[in-house]
């Protein structure tokens, strides 16, 4: 697999393994809840707390903000970035329906053995990840998600429209955790994403298209109802993560 094919939240730090450690941690702290929407990650603190230097917490942080799960400010440090509001998850699953059918379609006239081979490797992943719930497994769900999606980008062969899909994929992360809705979908979403395979390996653009098409709309329609239950139920901070687009 080729470095701009991976998604920006698992590319190797410089710096590795202390770096990815700190991101490692940081996130699944996020994933898990530990840490909340709103709050500072404090560089001195965070390398006091994890015995680490200043440097690799520095570049965790900067690799943690492509994923969408935190904010850099300009002279004043990261935070840890708000949820999507529900207006924001329809405007971002809209701009997701402008590209991503067409990525499908055109990939199934350019697909090759072992890119059918990767799309399958993330399916399958997220369907051994979907059974578990604990943080570790929710995070490499939603990890084999975002690289079936961007593997079929990449595969589209335009660097111009990739670049634009993965600007506007650094903002799907912040919007899968969701508090007390609790549940993955990582099962409804590969079975989705299996279908999308199928009709890329037949090489039909028209079904590639429309399963991805009803993909994303089944996407923002788990996001939204777990949105509505999780405020019903009168949680206002984020428990456990939730859909996986």
């Amino acid at each position: 697999m080729t470095e701009r094919s991976v998604p920006p939240s698992r590319r190797r730090s410089t710096r590795a393994p202390l770096a990815g450690q700190a991101y490692e941690k940081l996130l699944l702290q996020m994933i898990s809840g530990q840490r909340l929407p709103g709050e500072w990650l404090n560089v001195g603190a965070l390398s006091r707390e994890m015995g680490l230097s200043a440097t690799p917490i520095r570049e965790a942080l900067a690799r943690l903000e492509p994923t969408g799960f935190v904010l850099r400010h300009p002279l004043r440090g990261y935070e840890v970035a708000p949820l999507l509001s529900p207006t924001e998850v329809v405007q971002l699953m809209d701009a997701r329906l402008l590209f991503e059918p067409t990525f499908a379609a055109e990939a199934t006239t350019r697909s090759t053995p072992a890119f059918l081979e990767e799309l399958v490797e993330t399916i399958e992943s997220m369907e051994r990840m979907g059974q578990v719930t604990d943080p570790e497994a929710l995070k490499k769900s939603w990890v084999a998600d975002e690289l079936f999606h961007t593997l079929i980008s990449t595969q589209t062969g335009n660097p111009f429209t990739h670049r634009a899909f993965t600007a506007l994929g650094s903002e799907l992360q912040r919007f899968r955790l969701s508090g007390s809705a609790g549940r993955t979908h990582a099962l409804d979403a590969a079975m989705e994403h299996r279908a999308i395979y199928e009709a890329i390996r037949d090489g039909d653009e028209t079904a590639a298209a429309e399963y991805m098409r009803a993909h994303i709309a089944e996407a923002k329609r788990r996001t939204l109802t777990d949105e509505r239950v999780a405020s019903d139920a009168g949680s206002a901070q984020p428990t456990t993560p939730n859909s996986i687009p």
